[in-house]
């Protein structure tokens, strides 16, 4: 009896059992109508095109498919909201084609649509033609134009002795135009090779040049002595000058012994004066801003500098005044991040970390007193600190 009664119960739940299936959130099947009307513009690098959406509740976006060098395919898509797509990535100005297609919700896609692209001349190009790289001290410096404003890196080689090439630096910049330097070099005469790259790996071609480094050492701190001419600015609390070259970064509010600051109501511009014990053609100021590594709320805010002056002489007028001095540098301090006062993200902290530095012109004459004329701080205060400068070049 109990037998007949599982029996019975096994195959009552067999019947009341239905076969589920799993089907899409939407149906597909129905294939989109295609965009038309399609426009290109031929770009640095890329083509823009511009189409007319198909009157079809189905679209949900348009792929574009298409190559930017034999085996490299890339596809960018952009939804029902907008009819235009941007290719990128082209290093070269060949004709290609590219495919367009129309894609429904359920993902079934159109036939395509064909058509051609000719990119203008890529920023990895337009700016390898600008490249001018010429001796500086302790390597090279080059001037670049990035007119496009392109992400791009520009690679510097050199040669070692038994002629195999080696990588010097790599500069990543996205500016219309700029100059930067590459140090570390003997003065004697090496090979350098430029060339540029962008982020989907395209190279330009690469330049060589053989330059002859201009000779720079840093100059000895030791020398250094404080300089107090008439107009120059009090420092706070009676600090010592010489707490700006003590090779001492770490100190803090409560600790006089590892920064120079000027005293409040210095006013604006005011400066102050050192002897470099050496007369010396300069080529770079390097300087490390108070709180770099333990008061983190002091950079690019109050006595931080941001706009200053560096001033050089052989003869300072006792009265205090510029006569015989001459400008050496106009340095501006620009952060990374470009974010405003009071917020600094990470690369804004290892810029300070790592220093500030500006160059000299290559035609600045050598000298041996140094004038610092602060014009603005991040904080628009009438008083400025940093925490160590160090001065590179040529002792004469």
């Amino acid at each position: 009896m109990r037998s007949r009664y599982f029996l019975f119960l096994l195959m009552a739940l067999l019947f009341a059992c239905k076969e589920e299936t799993i089907e899409p959130l939407n149906e597909g099947g129905k294939t989109p109508q295609v965009v038309s009307d399609v426009k290109v513009e031929n770009l640095a690098g890329k083509a823009k095109l511009t189409y007319s959406l198909p009157k079809d509740p189905s679209l949900f976006y348009v792929k574009a498919e298409y190559e930017i060098r034999k085996g490299k395919k890339m596809e960018v898509i952009a939804t029902y909201y907008n009819n235009t797509l941007t290719l990128e990535g082209f290093g070269d100005t060949e004709e290609r084609e590219v495919k367009l297609y129309s894609v429904s919700r359920s993902e079934t896609r159109s036939a395509p649509v064909t058509v051609k692209v000719k990119p203008l001349a890529p920023p990895v190009v337009n700016a390898f033609t600008s490249l001018n790289f010429y001796a500086d001290f302790g390597g090279i410096s080059v001037d670049f134009v990035n007119a496009d404003s392109a992400n791009i890196v520009v690679g510097i080689l050199t040669k070692d002795n038994v002629g195999d090439i080696l990588a010097a630096d790599m500069y990543y910049t996205s500016q219309k135009k700029g100059t930067f330097s590459v140090r570390g070099f003997n003065a004697q005469p090496r090979l350098f090779g430029l060339y540029v790259r962008d982020r989907w790996s395209n190279h330009s071609d690469t330049v060589w040049k053989e330059i002859t480094p201009m000779f720079e050492q840093k100059l000895d701190k030791k020398l250094f002595k404080p300089l107090k001419l008439p107009t120059d600015a009090n420092l706070h609390s009676n600090m010592a000058m010489s707490n700006l070259w003590n090779d001492v970064i770490v100190g803090g509010s409560s600790s006089n012994s590892s920064w120079l600051r000027t005293a409040n109501g210095s006013g604006v511009p005011h400066w102050f004066t050192f002897d470099l014990g050496v007369n010396a053609k300069l080529s770079r100021f390097h300087y490390v801003p108070r709180g770099a590594i333990d008061e983190l709320n002091l950079l690019y805010a109050a006595g931080d500098p941001y706009l200053f002056e560096i001033w050089g002489s052989n003869e300072p007028a006792i009265d205090g005044s510029f006569n015989g001095w001459t400008k050496l540098a106009e340095c501006q301090n620009v952060k990374p991040s470009g974010l405003p006062i009071g917020t600094n993200s990470n690369d804004d902290i290892l810029a300070a970390q790592a220093g500030h530095e500006f160059k000299m012109p290559l035609d600045v004459p050598a000298v041996r007193y140094i004038r610092i004329k602060m014009l603005q701080t991040w904080g628009n205060s009438d008083y400025m600190w940093m925490a160590e400068a160090t001065l590179y070049g040529e002792v004469k």
